[in-house]
């Protein structure tokens, strides 16, 4: 359970150096209740009373990053459902797909272009997200080497945990890709190749408990970034999903349901 300001104040130094930015150790505590601050801008809090203001000093969306060679993109760290509230400092990454069934040259005639798409919008460069691989029964490896010899823009890489062992081990040490999906059926394979690489993991389910129960066990087998994929097929049941996933996260901080859509 989150803790309320004056809780938080009790565990903090009550020194008031003014460091944080704030004047008032209790007006640092009432920011850090409404999960508006980090609890790193205090230069003295100690190591017991950090492990104890860890979860309420958590934004309740978990930032996940997916990165590659320099190139970033971050989802989550959000702390309001509402853009009016507070600005949303992680817009979404756009990933172009490809398939495992092309050929190399088909797929580096497609990722070149995005690899060089840059356009100037109000002196900020915006530029694609990264590339997805999908396997779809053809040699997983070396699409994915093919598309690295195009970019180093990050990757999703979407396939059976057999498929995805594959296109890991052409990846470089520094890649941090994102793996889909853990599902009912395969979570336990997923998550144990997910851990070995230290990887975020997409987590896949059709409605909230589902996705509740998904997250809870993998968390259990030692996981911590995940990124929710609800499967639902209709613009309405995702709309619902999505919202309520949203609202229980940030309004409830219900940790299980605390990442990126």
């Amino acid at each position: 359970m989150a803790l309320s300001g004056i809780q938080i104040y009790q565990l903090l130094p009550k020194t008031n150096c003014k460091e944080c930015g704030f004047p008032t150790c209790l007006a640092f505590a009432m920011k850090l209740a409404a999960k508006q601050v980090s609890l790193d801008l205090c230069p003295d809090v100690s190591e017991e009373a950090r492990a104890k203001l860890a979860e309420a000093a958590a934004p309740p969306v978990r930032p996940i990053t997916i990165k590659s060679n320099g190139h970033e993109v971050k989802g989550g760290n959000e702390v309001v459902l509402f853009r009016h509230k507070k600005r949303f400092f992680s817009p979404p990454g756009l990933f172009i797909r490809v398939y495992d069934t092309q050929s190399a040259d088909e797929i580096k005639a497609k990722v070149k272009p995005v690899d060089e798409y840059v356009v100037d919008y109000v002196g900020m460069d915006l530029s694609m997200g990264g590339i997805a691989v999908q396997a779809n029964g053809g040699d997983f490896g070396a699409a994915v080497e093919a598309v690295r010899e195009a970019t180093k823009l990050p990757l999703i890489l979407i396939g059976s945990a057999g498929e995805l062992k594959t296109g890991l081990e052409k990846l470089a040490d520094d890649d941090t890709p994102l793996l889909c999906h853990a599902t009912a059926e395969n979570w336990q394979e997923m998550a144990e190749l997910a851990k070995e690489y230290d990887v975020p993991l997409s987590v896949a389910a059709d409605n909230v408990d589902e996705m509740v129960d998904l997250v809870k066990k993998l968390g259990d087998a030692g996981l911590k970034d995940f990124v929710l994929a609800p499967t639902q097929r209709s613009m309405l049941g995702t709309l619902t999903v999505n919202t309520t996933i949203r609202r229980m996260a940030i309004q409830e901080t219900f940790r299980p349901l605390g990442f990126p859509i």
